[in-house]
């Protein structure tokens, strides 16, 4: 019998539920997946617990309805949970062991690996990920494996992914209230990268830019291993603000001209018209027209703002010139128009779309770096979990 996974994301802009689907040991296939505009919820944390019930039930519905379709009567119990916002914090942590026997043995790498994982947290927050870096052995730092070296300490240096426990059980609660079982709550970032990323891209240096709605995630990898990850409090959202504001138009009007005629470059396409007609519905709304390098100048602003934050953090952990190769995009946000091309003028990267290489069944899609993170958190389940079901049969009907 195939293993069979879920993975669910209650972002800002959108949730999303996705099913994968995998022989004992194989590789995974995504066999079905839906999304619907989110509610209730707002830089990527939910504010009304029912109304993001709401939207997980309409996406369960669609998924499950889908499914059928297919000709697979399964019901959904349970689904891994992916989680971003500003209240994921990453913390880095040096575990030490004694070397046994004066060369660093397989038991000796046990020992300090287990104690690399025992960072005490406040109780308000959980764990998501815990990245092992680089060992030391005595004075000899930035080690890939230690094994076999003579000393007499050893330590290994993790980072900590962690989130508001609260902000998980909020999602809980609301998945709860349509019999959807959470499972273990992973960070959509560094799930994006196990998608989209190769084994030597993560050896040569490497930037994943997860970019959602309220937030972008980064995961930045060196040498193969995770050097730094957080979440910048600016997504895809704040642009479609900005332009609300500065022409006084409606959050859905302001979207609308985000998707179809912004650019984040301002002199983008000198051959498209010069002025733009604002989209409504009334006679008087639909004769404004405002100038397409002043709504490119506002994009233009609020991405240059996010790129100087990560070029800062890049900065300050010495990174910014070990992205051999580049700089990935990942997310809703990344399919904005001339968004892949300022990122690599200002930051002087190679920039690269990330649609998922490691799982199946995306080949499809039109945006498929949006569904980086979700394939990724189905990967993590199937990785971990191979041998449990998630799902029962139904004998006809669907989710009430």
């Amino acid at each position: 019998m195939n293993n069979i996974y879920a993975a669910l994301e209650i972002g800002t802009s959108r949730t999303v539920l996705a099913v994968g689907e995998a022989e004992t040991g194989q590789r995974l296939k995504i066999t079905c997946h839906a999304h619907i505009p989110s509610t209730g919820v707002r830089k990527s944390e939910i504010l009304d617990i029912a109304q993001a019930s709401h939207s997980i039930r309409s996406v369960l519905r669609e998924v499950e309805k889908r499914q059928l379709e297919q000709g697979s009567s399964l019901t959904i119990g349970n689904a891994f949970l992916l989680v971003s916002g500003q209240h994921v914090k990453v913390d880095s942590y040096q575990a030490t062991a004694q070397i046994a026997r004066g060369k660093v043995s397989e038991d000796d790498m046990e020992q300090v690996s287990r104690a690399a994982r025992s960072m005490p947290l406040p109780d308000d927050r959980e764990v998501l990920d815990i990245a092992e870096q680089l060992y030391s052995v005595d004075d000899a730092d930035g080690l890939l494996s230690p094994r076999n070296r003579s000393g007499r300490i050893l330590k290994l240096r993790a980072l900590y992914v962690h989130a508001d426990s609260n902000r998980i059980n909020d999602a809980k609660s609301a998945a709860g209230d349509q019999h959807l079982e959470l499972r273990d709550p992973v960070f959509a970032c560094t799930c994006a990268a196990d998608a989209v990323l190769s084994e030597s891209e993560r050896r040569e240096g490497v930037m994943v830019l997860d970019v959602g709605g309220g937030c972008t995630g980064y995961a930045v990898y060196c040498d193969g291993v995770l050097a730094i990850a957080g979440v910048i409090g600016v997504g895809g959202d704040h642009i479609t603000n900005d332009i609300a504001i500065a022409f006084q138009t409606t959050q859905a009007q302001a979207e609308e001209m985000k998707i179809k005629e912004a650019n984040a470059l301002i002199q983008a396409d000198s051959a498209e018209p010069a002025r733009i007609r604002l989209p409504g519905s009334s006679p008087l709304m639909e004769q404004r027209t405002i100038s397409r390098n002043s709504l490119n100048t506002v994009v233009n602003a609020r991405c240059r703002e996010l790129f100087a934050i990560l070029r800062s953090k890049l900065a300050k952990a010495d990174l910014l010139n070990r992205l051999g190769a580049g700089i990935v995009l990942t997310g809703g946000g990344a399919a904005l128009r001339g968004f892949a091309e300022l990122l690599r003028r200002e930051l002087g990267e190679d920039v690269r779309m990330g649609a998922p290489i490691h799982v199946d069944g995306l080949e499809n899609e039109q945006h498929p770096e949006s569904c980086a993170a979700i394939a990724g958190a189905l990967m993590y389940a199937h990785r971990n979990y191979e041998e449990k079901s998630f799902f029962k049969m139904l004998f006809g009907g669907g989710r009430k």
